[in-house]
């Protein structure tokens, strides 16, 4: 369990200070250091959408390690989670959606919005839901959306107006969190999966 540090350690601690000629984006001259930024459209979305639950697992599993770290990594932990699952839902749509009639929604942050028309989706395919997720997901998909109902509430204190956005929990078990969004990850890969052969038989292909 980490600690945090002590006056004396911050005073003494040698701090990094702006330096003429600090330029944030750049690239190594050894390509095996350099990250590549995808151009493709569909290969952004899908590194996005993993790279935002990837991100939060990361912070989920630092907090667990570094209590002191909890209460600051909290907001960009939910976030990142609530990306997730609004970037699932639009890839969803977006990817299978045109094959039956209903276009992508790139333009809402509503995600019961969303979950609405990914079902409205998964009906016009004929799914079956065997396993009954449907309602557990939604459950779960709604929680975020009545704590953070337009991906604002945990990246910013305030409205636009100014006005403080109150807290809708006040405590918060990040493990828990954390394994859900796990379920929630594998309920949408099989999704893809399975609409994805869905897609190729009624095209034919």
């Amino acid at each position: 369990m980490s600690k945090r540090k002590s006056i004396e350690d911050i005073i003494y601690t040698e701090i990094r200070w702006p330096s003429e000629g600090d330029k944030p984006f750049v690239s190594s001259n050894d390509p095996s250091e350099n990250t590549h930024i995808a151009e493709d459209g569909f290969i952004k979305l899908v590194l996005m959408t993993e790279g935002y639950k990837s991100a939060g697992d990361l912070m989920v599993e630092y907090a667990v390690r570094h209590e002191s770290e909890r209460d600051l990594l909290v907001f960009p932990i939910v976030f990142n989670y609530r990306q997730f699952l609004e970037l699932s839902l639009k890839y969803q749509l977006a990817t299978y959606g045109p094959t039956v009639g209903i276009e992508p929604n790139w333009s809402s942050h509503d995600l019961a919005k969303l979950w609405g028309e990914f079902l409205d989706m998964l009906e016009r395919y004929g799914t079956t839901d065997p396993d009954e997720a449907d309602p557990i997901v939604e459950e779960i998909i709604f929680e975020f959306a009545k704590i953070d109902p337009a991906s604002y509430s945990y990246r910013y204190p305030v409205d636009r107006q100014g006005k403080p956005l109150p807290a809708a929990i006040d405590e918060l078990h990040l493990p828990t969190l954390g394994d859900v969004l796990e379920a929630v990850a594998s309920y949408f890969t099989g999704c893809d999966g399975y609409l994805d052969n869905l897609k190729s038989a009624s095209s034919g292909s």
